[in-house]
């Protein structure tokens, strides 16, 4: 038997609300892998900086190379130069 105009809408409004959730639970996990990127680098920087280890050890310690960290580490300080001129612009609102 056909489904009625109203049981059509109905589902089409489940699916569409399933799908935003679904969605928002994405943008949920992406934020949240982007954030545990940013502490591990954050970290390592601070492990480095500190001279509680050199680069080439710390290297050896989490399985990368001394390149892939060095550009890792240039892209977390522009990270926090980023986050910090937001908070700034937060604050200044």
């Amino acid at each position: 038997m056909p489904k009625s105009d109203a049981e059509k809408a109905a589902e089409a409004h489940r699916v569409q609300q399933v799908q935003q959730r679904l969605a928002a639970a994405k943008t949920t996990r992406d934020q949240r892998k982007a954030d545990a990127e940013f502490d591990f680098w954050a970290d390592v920087a601070a492990a480095i900086d500190s001279g509680e280890v050199k680069q080439a050890e710390a290297c050896e310690a989490i399985g990368y190379g001394r390149e892939y960290v060095r550009r890792q580490l240039i892209e977390h300080r522009a990270q926090v130069e980023d986050r910090a001129a937001a908070a700034n612009s937060d604050t200044a609102d």
